[in-house]
């Protein structure tokens, strides 16, 4: 089946050069292959730079189309996307022409990309609705802010858009039934046209590393206890406060344990803590050594619709520590492979690293739950969910008495 695909976003996709800042890449560089071998063939409409079409194919049956939308190569902002997506929007419209309804499914992720699709495929008068499948991967209404602040204008209207399209998908896909469960509560006019896909984690994320050999191969301390944090740049991420845990261990005779936050610098006007490196950007190939060399991964945002770096650091085998209050929090209390702590207690995750610095036995153990529980969280099985979802895929109109609408079936 032929499958279009919208992922405008800050991050153009291109899987070759993604570095781990490219969430939304890693994404879709396990998906669409995965989603080729079992029969479903993609276009993807992303951004592109200059003034005309630029396609690539990554994977065998994958083609991108990188189309001008007017946005420089300055460093991409949210601020910046919503200014270029009419352009991108038009791009699109001139490029598919007619030949939009040739599609038997349309999929996006993340909320411009939702826009710009509804809008590309919304069919003329007499035209043949492509059904839409839509994906949010985070919700705006559901980010936890700091104290004393407002959502500015943009997330404003990002809210306002996501509530439009939770009312008018013919699919919504979230990445685990807790975050199903949780944007319902938001949007309850989902009903049946909410439905659960879970990622899955690379091969190269199973492959058994020794610590010392990772350390040694990374140029890292050989000694002492590692935490390793990745997240792009984000105040929702809440690196600070792993960073004061890390730095109240030191303060207290744990000068042994140490942490390094892959995925940005330190961000200006944040003081260093003794013990935490930034490194930057890190590629993705490259994090499976990572997570290898390090004793357990901090995962402290308050608010993650699923959390790709938890599941691929179970994958490696490291264990996790996250807050009891998300997806992975939830898991780990009921199947191990990490420790949870409680976010609104100020002291919680300082308690829950010391306890993985401190107790071998209980890192050896944690450590032998964690590729269990990442077992299930293959491509392959995500992918089949999709293909399914793509070839049968208005949910909401499986109401009684309301008319199913279906796209013919067509293989290139």
């Amino acid at each position: 089946m032929n499958h279009l695909l919208f992922s405008f976003h800050t991050c153009p996709f291109e899987p070759a050069g993604s570095g781990f800042s490219g969430g939304m890449n890693i994404f879709l560089s396990g998906l669409l292959p995965a989603l080729a071998d079992q029969g479903v063939a993609t276009d993807v409409l992303t951004r592109g730079f200059g003034g005309s079409v630029v396609v690539t194919r990554p994977f065998p049956g994958v083609r991108v189309f990188h189309l001008p939308c007017g946005w420089g190569t300055a460093p991409p902002t949210r601020e910046g996307a919503r200014r270029a997506l009419p352009r991108f929007v038009s791009s699109a419209r001139i490029l598919l022409g007619g030949r939009r309804f040739e599609y038997d499914a349309v999929s996006a992720h993340y909320w411009m990309s939702g826009l710009a699709a509804r809008s590309v495929c919304d069919p003329p008068a007499k035209g043949r609705k492509v059904p839409l499948a839509f994906s949010f991967h985070t919700v705006e209404a559901r980010k936890v802010r700091p104290a004393g602040t407002v959502p500015d204008g943009l997330a404003l209207e990002r809210a306002a858009a996501e509530r439009g399209l939770a009312a008018s998908v013919d699919s919504l896909v979230c990445l685990s039934s807790y975050d199903l469960a949780e944007t319902v509560k938001l949007f309850p006019g989902i009903g049946p046209a909410g439905v659960v896909i879970q990622p899955g984690v690379g091969a190269g994320f199973r492959i058994r590393h020794a610590r010392e050999t990772a350390r040694a191969a990374l140029g890292l301390c050989m000694s002492g206890t590692l935490f390793l944090l990745a997240a792009r740049a984000d105040s929702g991420k809440n690196v600070e406060a792993a960073a004061s845990a890390i730095g109240r261990l030191r303060s207290s005779g744990r000068a042994d344990v140490s942490m390094i936050v892959v995925g940005q610098a330190r961000p200006a006007g944040v003081q260093a803590v003794e013990g935490v490196r930034y490194l930057g950007a890190v590629a993705h190939a490259e994090m499976p050594a990572y997570y290898a060399a390090s004793d357990a991964v901090v995962s402290p945002s308050l608010y993650e619709s699923f959390g790709l770096v938890p599941l691929e650091s179970l994958a490696v085998g490291t264990p996790i520590v996250v807050p009891e209050t998300v997806y992975w929090g939830r898991r780990v209390m009921s199947d191990g492979g990490g420790l949870v702590y409680a976010p609104w207690s100020p002291f919680s995750l300082e308690e829950a690293l010391g306890r993985i610095a401190s107790d071998a036995r209980l890192r050896q153990r944690l450590s032998a739950e964690c590729r269990r529980i990442a077992a299930p969280f293959t491509w392959k099985r995500c992918a089949s969910s999709w293909a399914s979802l793509l070839s049968h895929p208005s949910r909401r109109d499986d109401r009684p008495g309301t008319p199913r609408l279906r796209g013919g079936r067509r293989r290139r």
